[in-house]
């Protein structure tokens, strides 16, 4: 029971690294990306092969961390570099447009990993275990590792991005999302800021991919699809476009329904799911499209300052 627990929350904070990376570019920059399933696959399936063409036979401890770190470097960069090649060409498209070409980008990464014999095809690509090996007696240590791993690089993605938000930097690309044509007669440069959002939001899909090639050691095309590209599009919506908190919430509150209440239904309602989110999105879209928390931060709404107060708020003694 320990081990399924800890199993379901590696999975989910894998999927708030790929919502939050998304919300940067949905949500804070106002573009819409339905690709980013593609910059989750380039990232894991280059630290796959980074792992299977470069690493040393037979190696000891120092080796395979060392080659966990740069595996997820690989992923990393690929992914940006896949973001820079599409964010590029796509700057002068908007809207359903914008989502059209994303997705046909992350189909094309799919499609190509499925046919390329190298990185095992249709099979998928098998890569061996690095910081740990996995067997029955450490599967808890094993699960429990890349929990940890997978927390701090969470909360690493979760502080960069809101640095980034709260700098200039970050307001330009609020800007952006709110009117671009007065962005650019403030002096934002809409190119730059464009490309560096697909780079960055990019950069952080493909940590995941790595992160998740290197917990489950086999990935198969498939795993890639469109639905996942929608699923994280689905947390982002629903947290709020705009909302880093909302996307966390949103995230844990859909993945818990999704893989833990629906999997204790009988199976003539599981054959349901994909309809049963559909309608949940088509529900909040009309009851409350802004998403759970619209653009606020959790800390920012009325019910958590009624339980625990205006956040930062200090008693300041009157003057006598």
């Amino acid at each position: 029971m320990l081990y399924f627990a800890l199993d379901h929350l590696v999975h989910v904070t894998i999927l708030i690294i790929l919502a939050l990376s998304l919300n940067l570019i949905n949500g804070f920059t106002g573009m819409f990306s339905l690709g980013h399933h593609g910059f989750f696959a380039a990232g894991a399936y280059a630290a796959g092969a980074f792992i299977l063409f470069t690493m040393p036979t037979d190696p000891g401890l120092a080796v395979t961390v060392a080659w966990f770190v740069m595996s997820l470097g690989a992923g990393i960069a690929a992914a940006a570099l896949f973001g820079l090649i599409v964010g590029v060409p796509c700057l002068r498209l908007k809207g359903d447009y914008l989502a059209i070409a994303t997705l046909g980008f992350g189909e094309i990464v799919r499609i190509i990993a499925q046919n390329t014999e190298s990185v095992g095809g249709a099979r998928g690509l098998e890569v061996p275990y690095l910081l740990i090996p996995r067997s029955r007696d450490t599967e808890i240590a094993y699960v429990g590792l890349y929990l940890t791993i997978l927390v701090v690089m969470a909360v690493i993605t979760y502080v960069v991005i809101r640095n980034i938000l709260r700098s200039t930097h970050g307001r330009a690309l609020i800007a952006i999302r709110e009117d671009e044509t007065a962005a650019e007669l403030l002096g934002v440069n809409l190119t730059r800021y464009k490309v560096a959002a697909f780079v960055i939001g990019a950069g952080f899909a493909g940590l995941a991919g790595a992160l998740y090639t290197n917990y489950m050691t086999q990935i198969e095309p498939k795993e890639f699809n469109l639905i996942k590209g929608i699923y994280i599009l689905l947390y982002v919506v629903l947290g709020g476009m705009g909302s880093m908190s909302g996307t966390v919430l949103a995230t844990i509150l859909l993945y818990a329904l999704d893989k833990v209440i629906l999997n204790l239904m009988p199976p003539e309602i599981q054959a349901w799911r994909e309809v049963f989110f559909a309608l949940l999105l088509v529900v909040v879209m009309v009851s409350r499209p802004q998403g759970l928390l619209g653009h606020k931060e959790i800390y920012q709404t009325a019910l958590w300052k009624r339980i625990f107060g205006k956040r930062g708020d200090t008693q300041t003694p009157a003057a006598p």
